[in-house]
């Protein structure tokens, strides 16, 4: 079985960088929790641990995909119902309805990702991120929505576009709204992250990545290892200087 001690993931402009004390097995599935005998249905800490590390991977999955497909012209559109819409079976069947009316306003097929996310209340809202909408006035998309209330905002002067659409999803990884749902979905056939696990490579990239790029960096231990983590913008905006 092949291993790795360091591993990259590139997202767009975004470059992560891993480095392990411990050599990580490819394909490595841990087992040593599964005991024969034990019950199918898992206690109340063991369901909440296991649906915090789903919230994790969603977050970083979702900022990942969303760096990768980000575009000059992309943009933010926060997506409101006018009624109480609380049924997450409902809310996207009509966002499903909205996309389609919309695909068939610009001409093309719409390269998005959705997150749900829920008012105090408990109403239902959607926070997307359009990678190919052309130019549409704000009126005119609410039109095409039917639902209640639209806002667009232009996304360029954000950094990492990706870490901020993960604000936007539920701080709470046991939300029972969205048992069963997925926390985000998005379009088909958007590009997906590159990883490289061959250690020369790596390190090579690592050298290649100017300081000034770096924006993170943290040491941590997780279950089984201690993780040297970076992470690097290489088309970082300057900070600007009075």
């Amino acid at each position: 079985m092949r291993s790795y001690n360091k591993k990259a993931v590139i997202s767009g402009d975004i470059v992560e960088i891993y480095e392990y004390e411990k050599e990580v097995l490819q394909g490595y599935s841990d087992t040593r929790k599964t005991v024969k005998g034990r019950q199918a249905r898992a206690d109340d800490e063991d369901r909440k641990e296991n649906r915090k590390k789903t919230l994790h991977r969603a977050r970083r999955d979702l900022r990942r995909l969303v760096n990768c497909n980000i575009a000059e012209y992309s943009k933010f559109v926060t997506l409101t119902f006018r009624e109480d819409v609380k049924n997450v079976k409902m809310a996207n069947y009509d966002f499903k309805k909205f996309k389609q009316r919309l695909e068939t306003r610009i001409g093309h097929k719409l390269q998005y990702v959705c997150v749900i996310e829920f008012t105090k209340a408990g109403r239902i809202h959607y926070h997307c991120v359009m990678f190919n909408l052309p130019y549409i006035k704000n009126k005119e998309l609410a039109t095409i929505w039917r639902n209640g209330y639209v806002k667009i905002n232009k996304i360029d002067s954000v950094d990492n576009v990706g870490a901020y659409v993960c604000k936007y999803m539920t701080k709470d990884g046991d939300d029972e709204r969205l048992h069963g749902q997925k926390m985000y979905f998005s379009s088909r056939g958007l590009k997906k992250p590159v990883e490289i696990k061959k250690e020369e490579e790596v390190s090579n990239l690592a050298v290649a990545l100017p300081p000034s790029a770096l924006t993170f960096e943290k040491v941590f231990q997780s279950e089984y290892n201690c993780v040297h983590y970076r992470q690097y913008n290489i088309n970082r905006r300057p900070k600007e200087t009075n």
